[in-house]
């Protein structure tokens, strides 16, 4: 941590220091800002439509295809970014190999943050969002459902994802005693989401099995 960063103490100068940190460093005006606000107002917009209007208004799927959206894009575009987390901490911290130790921090952030991106779409992409709890609260547990396995392996992966990243944020708020106890849990962490991920891959083609006909006209 550079000098020229104040160190939070307490949890009034953690807060402090989290709104330091995500003050702009220049102008926020940028081509990039530019063009990506005219995009997310937007998205916006479709997503009032989609609440308003329903599901089908805005990607044209129906009671006969209702996945194709979740499907063709969440999983395979969502998942496949997501990949990389376990596959190079499985490489680095299973099979020992040092030399992609450097981007083991950027990999399992990406892999989390997939799959906070993928979680959050599958809310907008499923026709009654109120009931994508229901797999985790006991309400109607459908243990012979592939979904209901996947919606498990998702969450307790999304989990074991924060778990391996924590020691980073843990260092980054000088929380040190809290970052060598969660750096204590990373090989277990990691060889519980290789498992986690391999399982929730495997049922992700399951259901790509059953769904053929939703999929495919």
């Amino acid at each position: 941590m550079s000098s020229d960063i104040a160190v939070p103490r307490g949890m009034g100068g953690t807060f402090s220091f989290l709104l330091q940190e995500m003050k702009p460093r220049g102008p926020w005006l940028t081509p990039f800002n530019i063009i990506s606000i005219p995009v997310i107002l937007l998205g916006l917009g479709i997503l009032v439509q989609r609440y308003i209007y329903g599901l089908g208004s805005v990607t044209n799927l129906s009671q006969e295809f209702p996945w194709g959206l979740w499907m063709g894009f969440d999983v395979i575009t969502g998942v496949a970014l997501a990949g990389g987390a376990y596959v190079i901490t499985f490489v680095v911290y299973v099979m020992r190999v040092e030399k992609y130790h450097s981007i083991v921090r950027v990999t399992v952030l990406n892999g989390f943050l997939a799959y906070c991106f993928y979680g959050g779409a599958l809310i907008f992409d499923i026709g009654r969002p109120w009931h994508a709890l229901n797999p985790y609260i006991g309400n109607k547990f459908g243990f012979a459902s592939v979904l209901f396995l996947i919606c498990w392996h998702f969450m307790v992966y999304m989990i074991a994802a924060f778990v391996e990243f924590s020691p980073v944020i843990a260092q980054w708020l000088n929380w040190e005693k809290a970052r060598r106890f969660l750096k204590k849990l990373t090989l277990a962490t990691v060889i519980l989401g290789v498992t986690l991920s391999l399982l929730h891959q495997s049922g992700l083609g399951a259901l790509f099995l059953m769904a053929k006909p939703k999929l495919h006209p």
